[in-house]
């Protein structure tokens, strides 16, 4: 399970145009860029704030609001989705009670707290339609700097940061939806999680899905990620799954972080910075030397 984040919105600005597959989605990122920054933030996308920058977000009671890139009519942009899942299916049906509209809402949010993780081995399934349909065409690349996840001995947890070596950021796979509720256009998207790398099977050995990790993805496999298909072109449907399953080309970092007082992990630069637990018993350093994601 993927469910604390770092990220940055003007670095995965600065990324996505440095990696963008063309010369038009190049500049059509960088103009968006700098309209967000001049507060004039267009379509899907957020005025500006301090929320735009995280380096430890953990889901309370608000949702994160991920920087990720999406396929649109003219080409790639930057969206702002808010992190937790409401598939479309959630949305008002024509002439509805208004008076449940409230429960409506409600049900609606309180699946958007528990859905920020889609499991890829299963999100093409007829029996899953909280994803189905976003599976075959809003797929999306979420742009990390890295994730956070803890680590279970003895009766006690250690939080682990993980992100590549270079510093630069982390864009892993994702699925994003639109809801209407009561009026209100709500904008959602979960992490998609694959089988964990010999690392992370070590480090992720607790909580509700054990062994698991976020499905890290290469700049230059953007484009067949974000091109919608078909529900019934299963060659496709298929060449989708082998890309979920390609190991990234990033070497990763994992390193133990410090918690504070309250056995929390600040949202400060500090979280980055390595904190040695003695009495652990996983070699960290023997971690960061493994490549294969």
């Amino acid at each position: 399970m993927c469910n604390h984040v770092a990220f940055d919105t003007h670095k995965a600005f600065r990324y996505l145009i440095k990696n963008a597959s063309n010369a038009d989605n190049m500049r059509d990122l960088h103009e968006q860029y700098s309209l967000w920054k001049d507060g004039e933030p267009g379509r899907h996308l957020q005025k500006l704030d301090d929320s735009a920058v995280q380096r430890y977000f953990s889901p309370g009671k608000e949702n994160a609001i991920l920087p990720c890139l999406v396929r649109g009519a003219g080409g790639h942009r930057l969206a702002q989705f808010t992190w937790g899942f409401i598939p479309n299916w959630r949305s008002d049906k024509p002439h509805g009670d208004p008076l449940k509209a409230v429960d409506r809402q409600k049900k609606a949010l309180d699946i958007g707290r528990k859905t920020w993780n889609a499991a890829s081995e299963t999100m093409f399934d007829d029996e899953k339609p909280t994803w189905r349909d976003s599976a075959h065409d809003r797929r999306c690349v979420i742009v990390l700097d890295g994730f956070f996840t803890f680590h279970e001995q003895d009766d006690q947890t250690y939080p682990f940061f993980i992100a590549p070596k270079d510093y630069d950021c982390m864009p892993v796979a994702g699925l994003w939806d639109v809801a209407t509720i009561d009026g209100k256009e709500y904008l959602t998207c979960a992490i998609l999680t694959k089988e964990a790398n010999e690392p992370m099977h070590q480090i992720n050995n607790g909580g509700t899905k054990p062994h698991t990790m976020p499905i890290v993805l290469n700049p230059e496999h953007f484009n067949a990620w974000l091109e919608p298909i078909d529900k019934t072109d299963y060659a496709k449907v298929e060449a989708l799954n082998k890309l979920m399953a390609l190991p990234s080309t990033r070497a990763l970092e994992y390193i133990t972080v410090a918690k504070n007082a309250d056995g929390r992990v600040d949202n400060s630069d500090e979280v980055f910075n390595l904190f040695e637990y003695k009495e652990l018993k996983i070699d960290v350093k023997e971690l960061s030397a493994e490549r294969d994601l």
